[in-house]
């Protein structure tokens, strides 16, 4: 233990010093006569208490207590003196003296000291104390106040007692204080939502990982996971509420995505497999029809029969290739095109159909980027989106169409983290018309799905878009709200290639039969739906070309192998039972690199990879075709 003594008398600081070794035996003693030696001895804090005189020859002990709580504040200082009074030690008491003992009462210095360094212990343990509490109290605060959770406290009867930031910003509110305002009854969809909530929290006294759905300040829905404790009286009645809430209305609608999603999905699977099938037989139907009207003239009592036959099965076939469009199993003939050059061409056309009710806008980037995508694809999603924003508009309105260049940190953003790491377009279709509610807007790219009166529309439209955007690696998103219009954004990866302008036709119409030319070349079909393949075999014999027909990829390759001479040309369905069409090319390619092919598909399914046809320049027709149509194509392949 280590004294410092404070006494201009030497006979004054040794009779201290001999009554505190009584006590304090193996303790060090420093003395301070003067000031360089007070000055010397404050250079270090390595003492335990301060003794004082009170009346010194160049200061006084007040001084002395004010130098040493203003260094060392949490060392005692105890004045020992023989000319000080009551005034004096009430007054040094005041500015935090440890303890008063005058000089002719040096027996209870040792008692006094004693008492000054418990002081001084529990003092510092205090100050501890109070500064951990302190410092608990700002952690908590920054917590409360500053946290992500939304933290609260209420009565059963609905009245919100406190609550942070967090709370207010996820239900809606302004500041806290707008917050503490409001009955918590309204925070929930119907009072039997938190009548359920309390009985729940009644009978479990705690909730944890609550899901529940909530009702922001504007009205707004909003998904929160709740953990609440209640607090209970003597008789177990519920006092109070307490919890706080994680705000996971983002997560439930990404949930709500992929749900969707995967629905989507399941039905495109399905009516791909279905797509595939009616196209053969449709291509029966159509070819049959046109074979019996090439046979006879209008005025045979069966012609109209066979005309409407004909147009039946067309507009079948129409609805056939949206249900591709929409479970993305199309053959895409992608170019590089300025979106800008799609729209204007459309506007031409549809300008004049909706210009009588709707004002039309059309704001183009004139630094628009290119993007390598099917031109008549794209042109029938932008036709089937101002259609729709025609219909959204029965009294007019104006339809605004927008193009622009968008960072893919933006369309990352918007697309939910759907899109891959690329520059963007984007194109905006936005009506004015009569909007959407957010339930009609989770179902509008599912098939079938329409809010149009029956029989106006197949509810194909929007589903067809859906998949073709889908399959150019693109992304359709949608905004909309009752009365206020509906705004459809399209993200679509870019190149970094000048676009060309189109300037073909982009109808598919069929050849009359007299301006095709036929052929004495050998031909080999191979096609696994019999109807079809006989009438292709039956068609491209009545041109002239001698043909050999197959059920299969493995049946048509030994035909081609035991043929002689060899085959002009394969004309295959991409998928055939036990060889595919990809397999059959290989194999033939080795034994004849001269063989032409043509291919045919109802469908074009991921696993026979749609890209090998356009990537290795192949011709290809989709079912359902002309037989007409074929005929030319063969012509036009074989030269």
């Amino acid at each position: 233990m280590r004294f410092l003594i404070v006494d201009d008398s030497k006979p004054d600081r040794e009779l201290v010093i001999r009554r505190l070794k009584k006590e304090f035996s193996d303790a060090e003693y420093v003395e301070a006569s003067h000031l360089n030696e007070l000055e010397e001895a404050m250079a270090s804090d390595d003492f335990d208490i301060v003794l004082t005189d009170y009346q010194l020859n160049w200061t006084n002990g007040l001084n002395i207590l004010n130098r040493v709580k203003q260094q060392y504040p949490g060392i005692p200082v105890l004045m020992v003196t023989g000319t000080g009074s009551e005034e004096i030690a009430v007054e040094g008491l005041r500015s935090g003296l440890s303890n008063y003992i005058l000089k002719s009462h040096l027996d209870q210095l040792p008692q006094a000291v004693h008492e000054s360094l418990e002081k001084a212990r529990l003092q510092k343990q205090y100050n501890e104390a109070i500064l951990q509490l302190r410092h608990s109290e700002e952690r908590y605060r920054e917590i409360f106040e500053q946290g992500l959770t939304g933290i609260f406290v209420c009565t059963p009867e609905g009245t919100l007692l406190t609550c942070n930031t967090a709370f207010a910003r996820i239900l809606g509110f302004a500041s806290e204080h707008e917050a503490l305002q409001t009955d918590i009854h309204s925070l929930y969809p119907t009072t039997n939502d938190y009548e359920t909530f309390l009985s729940r929290l009644a009978k479990e006294k705690r909730l944890e990982y609550y899901e529940v759905e909530m009702v922001r300040h504007d009205g707004a829905p909003v998904y929160v996971v709740e953990n609440v404790v209640g607090d209970f009286d003597e008789d177990g009645q519920l006092t109070e509420i307490k919890g706080y809430i994680f705000d996971t209305t983002e997560r439930r609608k990404l949930a709500d995505q992929l749900q969707q999603a995967q629905r989507l999905e399941s039905v495109g699977l399905l009516v791909s497999g279905i797509a595939h099938d009616f196209n053969n037989m449709l291509g029966g139907i159509l070819g049959y029809a046109s074979r019996g009207l090439n046979r006879i003239t209008q005025s045979h009592p069966l012609y109209d029969n066979l005309n409407h036959i004909h147009e039946i099965g067309t507009r079948a076939a129409k609805m056939t290739h949206q249900l591709l469009a929409f479970s993305r199993r199309q053959v895409l003939e992608p170019t590089d095109v300025n979106l800008n050059y799609v729209v204007e061409n459309l506007l031409n056309l549809v300008g004049k159909i909706l210009a009588d009710q709707i004002e039309i806008e059309f704001i183009p980037d004139p630094n628009l980027k290119t993007v390598h995508v099917d031109y008549a694809q794209i042109e029938q999603v932008l036709m089937n989106l101002c259609v729709n924003a025609h219909d959204a508009m029965p009294d007019g309105g104006k339809l605004t169409i927008k193009t622009c260049n968008v960072p893919y940190e933006e369309a990352y953003r918007k697309s939910r983290g759907q899109l891959a790491e690329a520059q963007y377009v984007l194109l905006t279709v936005q009506d004015s018309g009569i909007g959407m509610d957010e339930q009609t807007q989770s179902h509008i790219f599912e098939p079938f799905f329409t809010t149009k009166e029956i029989g106006k529309g197949t509810g194909l439209g929007l589903s067809m878009v859906h998949g073709i955007i889908g399959q150019h690696n693109g992304y359709i998103g949608v905004e909309s709200a009752l009365g206020k219009g509906t705004c459809f954004s399209i993200y679509l990866p870019t190149i970094e290639v000048p676009a060309t302008e189109p300037g073909f036709d982009k109808d598919t119409l069929a050849v009359s039969q007299e301006l095709v030319r036929g052929g004495d070349e050998n031909i080999l079909v191979v096609e696994d739906d019999p109807d079809l393949r006989c009438l292709i075999e039956e068609a491209l014999t009545e041109y002239g070309y001698t043909v050999v027909s197959a059920a299969d990829g493995s049946e048509g390759l030994k035909l081609f192998e035991r043929r002689d001479p060899v085959f002009s040309l394969v004309v295959s369905d991409l998928v055939t039972p036990k060889m595919k069409g990809k397999e059959l090319y290989d194999h033939i390619h080795l034994l004849s690199e001269q063989t032409k092919f043509l291919f045919i598909s109802g469908y074009q399914a991921n696993q026979i990879s749609q890209n090998f046809v356009l990537d290795k320049g192949f011709a290809f027709l989709q079912k359902p075709f002309d037989l007409d149509e074929l005929a030319a194509r063969v012509r036009e392949i074989l030269g």
